[in-house]
This record gives C-alpha cells, structure tokens and sequence, in this order.
C-alpha cells in the first residue's frame, strides 16, 4: 500500500487550522548546535566473540516479543511503561548516531554551550620616562664595577629610616664623621689622605711658584732640541686637555640628570598614583566581567534552553521518529494553489510553445523544399550541391528541439490540482500536526515539574559568585595599595639631600663647571698661538696671536690651577662620600635579587584582608617579596596562591552544581494510542497519488524542451545564404532564378528568427523556469508528486510506531541529558574562569613597573648622577696636576728669543772685530793688513749700504744716536 523508500524529512511548517495556532517543529532549517552527554551515551566494546555471544542470546529471548509487538526493538519498553535510562545499546534510527538526530549526524553538538563575550580593557598606562642613564650609561657602569668591588655594608649612622619608611643620611652624615666609614675600607683612607695632601700642598706650591719668580727662571736650549721639546710637550698638553674636556662634559650632564632626577620626583609620584589606580580598576573589571557578566550569560543561555526545552525534546523526538514528514506533506499541500497559478501559466506556455514550435517548423521544411528545388533544377552548379550539402539544408526540421509530441498535457495537471484544492486535503496534515502538538503539551508538564530547582541553584550561584567578585577585588585593592603606597614612599628616599644642599649645591657645581671651563678655554688659546703663531726674535712685548701670547695664557692658565685646585677637589670628595653613602644603601641592594629594599622593607598584614575566610593567622608579607614574587609576566593570583592568601581553584568547590536535576522525574505518558493519520484519511490520499497529478514532475518538461532548433544559429545561416546567392548572381539572365531562390531563403529565415525563433525561445525558457518552481513548491526529494506523497505516507508510519514504542523511553534519555549538560556547561564555566584568572587577569607589568619607577629609578636619578659627578670631578683634578708642570716647560719654550739672521751675522762679525782687536800685537808699529772681510764675506752678507758689517755696525749705531737727538 505504501511506498518501502525510506527518506529522511527535509521540510519545514508553521500553519494555522481555524482559530488556533499550530507549532510545529522545522527539519530542514540550519541544525542548531546540540550536544548530548551523560551515562545514556556510552559505548561498550567488549571483545567479538562475547558480544556475539550476547547477541545470540538476545535474539533467542526478544522473537516472540517481535511477534506481538513488530515496532518493538532491543532495549525499549513496550506500551506507556516506564522508560528507565538504560539505554546505552538502543540505536534510535537506523544509519544515526547518537540519539538519531540529523544535527549529531552533522557532528553539531545537541545540547550547544554557552558563547562568552571576552573582556577588553582599555587601560592606558603612560610610558616610561626617558632613562638618565642612557648617556652615562659607560660612567655608571665603571662606578658601579668600582663600588661593588671595593664596598660591602655601611657602618650605622650614615643611613637611616623615618617612621613613614624613608631613607635619610644618618646623623653622622650631618655631623662629618666619617671614622667609622673611613676604618672600614682601607682603600678609602689611601684616596682620601692623598686628596687631602694634594688639597693642602698644592696652594702653597702655587705661592711659592709666583713669589720666587719660578715662571722667569727658564732653561735655554739648543735650537733643534728647543724644537723637539716643544712639539712633544704641546701634544702631552693636547692630551690632557681633552681629557678635560671629556670630564667636564661628564660634569654637566650630570648636574642636569640630577637636576632633573630631583624634579621628576613629584612626576614619578603621579604618574605611578595614576598607573595604580587603572591596574586597580582594570583587576577589577576583568574579575567583575568574568564572574558577574559572563555567569549572566550562562544563566541566560541556560534558561533558554531549560525554557524551550520541552519544544527542543519535542522537535528532537519529531527528527528521529520522522514525523517532519507531515510537515513536508502540509507544506506541499498548502502550496498546491499557488503552484496551480504556476501551472496555468505553463498551460499556455505550452499552447503558444506548440503553435510557434508547428510553424517553424513547417517554414523550415519548406526552406528545405526551395533550396533543393534551386539547387539541382535552377542552379546546376557544383557549388550549389555543395553549399546544401555543407550547410545541412536536408536537416534543418529534424531537430528534437522541433517535436513537442512527448511534451506532457499540462491541462491534465491543472485539473489534478484544482481537484486537491476543491477536496481540500491539506486538512489532512494540519489534523496529523494537531494531534501531535499534544505529545508537545505531555513534555511541557512534564518538564515544568524538573525546573523550579534548577532555576534555584543557578540563582543561588549568581549570587554567590557575585560575592566572590567583590571579596576578590577588595582582597587585591588593598594589597596593592599597601604596595603603591610603601613604592611611593621609596620613591622619595634621600630628600634631604636636595633640602639641604639643593640651592646651595646646583650654584656650587655651576662655578665648578664655569671654572674648568675657563681653564679649557685658556689652554686651548696657548696651544694655537703657540703652534700658529710667530717666535719671539727680540726682547720686549709681544704682538697679538704670537708665542709670547701663548706662553702669558699658560701663565694665566697655571695661577688659576692653583687657585682653584683645592677648591674643585674638596667639592669632589665632599661628592664622593655622598656617593658612597647613598650607592650601599639605594643602588647595591637592587643588584641582589634577595636583597631588594634590606633597608626599608615594610609589611602587608595579611589577617586584615583574612577575616572572615580562615580561623588561622597568616605571617606578614614583605613588599619586596610581594613585588620579587609577582613578576610581570605573571598573574598577581599566582602570588596569592604562593603566599596561601585566595586561591582561585577553590571555585570548583563551591556548590553551584544542580544536584537534584541529576535524574528528572521519568515521563509516563501514554503514546500507545497515537494515530497521525486516520485510515479514511489515508484512502483519501492514496487517492489523491494515483490521480492526474500523480506523475508530475519537471523532468517531464525539460526532457524534451530545449532551444537549439536548428544545427546551426540562425544568423549564421541568414548571413551564409544571403552571401551565397550573391556569389551566384552573374551578368547573365540564366543564373538569376537560383540567385532569387537563395535570396528569398535568406530573407525568410531573418523573418523566423525575429517572429518565431525568439518567441519560442522566450516560451520554452520560462516554461522550464515555471515548472521548476512548481517543483520546489510541491515535490520532496526530487521524487514525482504521487511518490512524494508516498514516500511521505511511509515516514509518518514509521513515526507513529517509533512513538508508539520508543517514544518514553527517548523522551527520558533527552531529559537526562539535558540534566547532565547543565552540570557539564556550569563545570566548564568555572574551568573557564580559573583558567582565564590564572592567565590573562591581573598581569604585574604595571606593578613591576610602578616598581622599577620608584625604586630603581632612585639610583638612576640620584645616585649615579652624584657618583658620575664625584669621579668627573677627581679626574679633572687629577689631570689639572700634570697640567702644571707642561704648561710651565711650553711657556719656558714659548719665551725663548729667536733672533733674525741678519742680527746674528751682525754679532757674529761684532764678535770677531772684538776678538781681532783683542789679538793685535803690542809692539807692532802698525796695524796688520785685514783682508778677512773682502775676500770672504759675500756681497750678500754685506750691510744695506755695502759697507763690511763692522763699519755697518758703526754707521747704524751712529744713525740711531742722531735719530734720538732729532727726536729729544
């Protein structure tokens, strides 16, 4: 009686009968996410040979239960018993895993999980500010390497801490007594005495230099090694200048970090007040986001689907046992009058494609008739025999597209249809969906007795997370103002240093500067007017850019070093005692990882964030523990598990599990009477199959409709026959008959192409795109209409045992999966939140680097820029020592007389007229002849007159005698 194919449902429906509103579930709209778990869904794999055993023995006790019952299936109960759920081995439809749905068969979980929105924070921290180290970074780390090497711990008294936890120089400081600091490093008494004596020798060498006219008492040498000395001395002299340079550079920039480091403090407190109050605030959010906002969005999602659980069951139950079937039969029903508009329109399609289809083709078979007759009696030429056989002129109307004899009579379906509309047979449905919307009101009351306590306990864990929220943000908010204040506090170590000396200090290292400059300058004037300028070459005062210039600025430059020298040097010690002071106290405990703040080290008391939680006192916690321990790569609840403080794995142990909804109450209903479709309602649609409409389906249609009437395009062949008949037409009258025939050919086939061949086109094209439609309205599963009925007809069979048979036990195998799932997705909510506290919530980034800010940026501020200072300073003095003694030899070289060559060829002669005269013989009677000076002095060597140089001696002397007469 009924078709045996067996074709899952793929429809949907909502429709309406009189008055009331039917809702039935939708089987082919997008699978909702599912997911089934629990007992009921475990799989035994027992070894082959027990498991057919079993099997075996199955079989021999289930047959004759087979033979009462032939719904009846291993497993399940017959009849409205209780179903237990028991049901691990039941395969609830055949080629579906699972509980037989089409969304598990998809790989869809069947009962879907919570979607969780993420938080995203917008916490702006401010950067870091430019480090002052940068540009001393090479001093700071000599110094540090020199310190670290020779010092240990201070002595008591030089360091101490006020009650708000602040280090300050210790009244010893204030005192200057450094007995106790100067016995314990013995390295330190051998720089300091040697400072002092260069402090108090050096003052009195400088008088002792200037009252005993030490610059006037030089050494002459020879003029090649007067040359020799002075170029070496002048690059010695180079050198250190340079080198003070370099000092007082490193001088200035570190007045100005200090400078600075100074002024930055009152920044670095308000940048780091800020930066803790938005890693508060964001602690704050992400905690009360995830254990407020998102269990808001679990509770949501889990009363949706406890709320519409009864319809979710029902639609499951309607899946599995193919009862959509009689949605898709209502849905092809209710479109029968549509479809019956769709279809009188193919109706006239039809004619109008029959009459355009007979006329075309009976112009085309009459084409064929003229160019035969045109070719072989009014032509007579090869080409004309061989243009019809090419062009396929015998075939032009044997194309299938051209018979429409095999078309069906589209009246024939139009009556089938409006004979179901006039019967109205879609009632038939609607009924089957009535009496099935009351297994749907039977799992509502059922499930409304399952939900009260659910909705109890996820009520009652909303608050108690809540609770949990605010205790943690309380817990970490004051934690970590206890840290930010104590780090601020350490941010303001030494302040007294820039109370005390911070004017008289910042005008102390100005002159300092000042004066070292000057001396640069001053030495830097001697060297280029020593090496460019012109030799003295007579006595008296020099001319401007000469030697003698250079060796006054060295002159200048040697008083102002003993002036200054102790001066500079005391400022240096006074800076260098300072520097070791604040260095052991501020700077070398950040170097050991156990040894960070060992000076100022205060306290979190952990049982005044405890109460209430714990019976047992927790010890205090040492903020550099809390800050050493919470790196910033970790989560600031790592450090509250470490320390026993919160640990936020103890959420699993909260009870915010359902534990009564474990196993629902059993549905007891009675299915055993359900009929979907009556029998009188089954002969009516029996009928319906076999009537006119019983084989519609489009393929009926586009078997034998199609648009390629010809072999070749109309065009084509309008254009190769046109072109032909004027290849043909020649001067002569006996060729003109055939040239008309292929003329006239063409003409007519322009004609059939523009008034039949596009009609008919347009026809067929919407005649196939109709039936189509028709298709989708009234078919399922590309099956023809009456075996869609059909295989329909054979679903709702099937459904109305499985319901019949099984459907209590599936009914309680879905509510006891609903059971567990609730439990499984709150169990992964708290997983999620573990997870998400442990990695990503309460990074201590920022509070490392409010730490770094305050306290290790102490050292950088203040105390590198003293020690870069205190070590500029010494070096300077250091090379201002041999300074001394080069700028003496080069001003000695500088005031050496070079005499012109005439003047000493003048002397030279003078000397030996003195010597010639000193040798003359006593008793001689008259002078000797002398014939020296004209024979062997040049003419070159000869005064400006061309007198012997004596005589132009005599005569220059005589000259200037008369010059200052005439003068006077």
């Amino acid at each position: 009686m009924y078709s045996s194919e067996n074709v899952p449902s793929d429809g949907c429906g909502c429709r309406c009968l009189g008055g009331n509103s039917i809702e039935i579930g939708v089987a082919l709209e997008l699978p909702r996410e599912r997911k089934s778990r629990g007992s009921g869904r475990k799989r035994h794999f027992d070894p082959l040979a027990v498991r057919g055993i079993l099997i075996l023995v199955l079989l021999s006790l289930t047959m004759p239960n087979f033979a009462q019952d032939p719904g009846a299936e291993t497993g399940t109960t017959v009849g409205n018993g209780t179903g237990t759920n028991n049901t691990a081995n039941v395969v609830w439809r055949e080629g579906y895993p699972g509980d037989g749905t089409t969304h598990e068969q998809l790989g869809q979980d069947h009962w879907p999980s919570a979607e969780y929105s993420p938080y995203r924070g917008f916490g702006r921290y401010s950067r870091e500010l430019a480090s002052p180290r940068k540009a001393l970074s090479p001093i700071n780390t000599i110094t540090h390497f020199i310190l670290r090497s020779f010092l240990s711990d201070l002595p008591p008294g030089y360091v101490t801490s006020t009650d708000n936890n602040k280090l300050a120089l210790g009244p010893k400081v204030w005192k200057n007594d450094w007995a106790a600091l100067l016995a314990q490093y013995w390295f330190l008494v051998v720089v300091v005495i040697i400072l002092l004596v260069c402090i108090i020798i050096i003052p009195f060498i400088g008088v002792c230099y200037c009252c005993f006219c030490c610059c006037l008492r030089c050494k002459q040498h020879k003029i090649s090694e007067s040359f020799r000395r002075r170029r070496l001395y002048g690059v010695c002299l180079g050198l250190l200048v340079v080198s003070l340079m370099f000092c007082l550079l490193i001088m200035f920039f570190a007045n100005k970090f200090l400078d600075r480091g100074l002024a930055d403090s009152n920044m670095t407190m308000k940048r780091a007040g800020q930066d803790h109050c938005t890693f508060l605030k964001e602690v704050a959010d992400h905690i009360y986001h995830l254990m407020v906002y998102n269990y808001q969005e679990l509770e949501a999602h889990l009363d949706e689907q406890l709320s519409t659980a009864s319809n979710h069951i029902f639609l499951d139950l309607g899946d599995t046992s193919e009862s959509n079937a009689l949605i898709e039969m209502e849905r092809i029903l209710a479109n029968m009058p549509r479809a019956l508009m769709i279809m009188s329109q193919v109706d006239d399609l039809e004619k109008d494609i029959r009459l355009f289809g007979s006329q075309l083709r009976d112009g085309l078979r009459g084409q064929k008739r003229d160019l035969s007759y045109a070719a072989y009696a009014l032509c007579h030429l090869p080409k004309c025999y061989k243009f019809n056989h090419d062009m396929g002129i015998t075939t032009y109307d044997v194309s299938k597209c051209l018979h429409f004899d095999l078309i069906p009579n589209s009246t024939v379906f139009v009556e089938g249809m409006k004979k179901i509309i006039m019967d109205k047979t879609y009632l038939i449905p609607l009924s089957g969906l009535a009496r099935l919307k009351n297994i749907k009101d039977l799992i509502v009351k059922h499930m409304a007795l399952a939900f009260p306590p659910v909705f109890k306990s996820l009520a009652g864990a909303r608050l108690m997370l809540l609770d949990e929220a605010t205790g943690i943000r309380d817990l970490i908010d004051s934690m970590i103002n206890d840290i930010h204040l104590n780090t601020l506090r350490t941010s303001r170590m030494f302040d007294d240093i820039h109370d005390k000396f911070g004017a008289d200090r910042r005008a102390i290292n100005i002159v300092i500067c000042i004066l070292i400059f000057i001396i640069i300058v001053i030495l830097i004037s001697a060297l280029v007017c020593g090496c460019l300028g012109p030799s003295r070459t007579k006595p008296g005062p020099s001319g401007v850019f000469s030697k003698g210039m250079a060796a006054s600025c060295l002159l200048l430059a040697i008083i102002l070093i003993f002036c200054v020298f102790s001066f500079i040097t005391l400022v240096g010690l006074f800076y260098l005692m300072i520097g070791l002071i604040t260095y052991t106290s501020a700077c070398a405990p950040l170097k050991d990882g156990q040894n960070i703040l060992r000076h100022v080290d205060p306290v979190i008391d952990l049982n005044r964030y405890m109460s209430g939680r714990s019976g047992d006192t927790q010890p205090t916690l040492p903020v550099s523990d809390a800050i050493r321990a919470c790196n910033a790569n970790e989560s600031i609840f790592d450090l509250l598990r470490a320390k026993k403080i919160y640990d936020i794995n103890n959420l699993l142990n909260k009870e915010i599990f359902v534990e009564d909804f474990e196993d629902p109450p059993v549905f007891t209903g009675d299915l055993t009477t359900l009929k979907l479709i009556l029998e009188e309602e089954k002969v009516h649609l029996n009928k319906m199959r076999a009537g006119n409409l019983s084989e519609y389906h489009s393929i009926l249609y586009s078997e034998h409709l199609c648009t390629k009437f010809t072999h070749t395009d109309y065009s084509i062949l309008k254009t190769k026959t046109r072109a032909f008949a004027y290849e043909i037409n020649t001067r002569y009258l006996k060729g003109f008959p055939a040239c008309l025939a292929y003329f006239l050919a063409s003409s007519d086939l322009a004609k059939y192409d523009k008034y039949l061949v596009v009609p008919l086109t347009n026809a067929v094209n919407k005649a196939l795109q109709k039936v189509n439609e028709i298709d989708s309205l009234i078919l399922y599963d590309n099956n023809n209409f009456g075996n869609s009925i059909g295989v329909l007809m054979d679903a709702v069979q099937r459904s109305e045992d499985f319901i019949r048979y099984k459907g209590n036990n599936y009914i309680n195998n879905l509510a006891h999966n609903l059971s567990i799932s609730v439990n499984l997705q709150l169990q992964e909510y708290i997983e999620r939140v573990i997870s998400e506290v442990n990695k990503n919530v309460g990074h201590c980034k920022p509070l490392a680097y409010i730490y770094s800010q305050s306290a290790y940026l102490i050292c950088e501020r203040l105390v590198d820029p003293i020690n870069a200072f205190a070590m500029a300073t010494l070096l300077c003095c250091m090379f201002l020592l041999p300074v001394l003694p080069v700028a003496h030899r080069l001003m000695c070289m500088y005031l050496k007389i070079y005499p012109s060559p005439i003047v000493t060829q003048l002397a030279a002669a003078a000397a030996a007229a003195e010597a010639a005269e000193a040798a003359r013989c006593p008793v001689c009677t008259g002078p000797p002849v002398w014939l020296g000076p004209a024979t062997s002095w040049p003419q070159d060597h000869r005064g400006t007159s061309g007198l012997p140089a004596s005589e132009e001696l005599n005569t220059s002397e005589g000259s200037v005698t008369n010059s200052k007469r005439k003068k006077e």
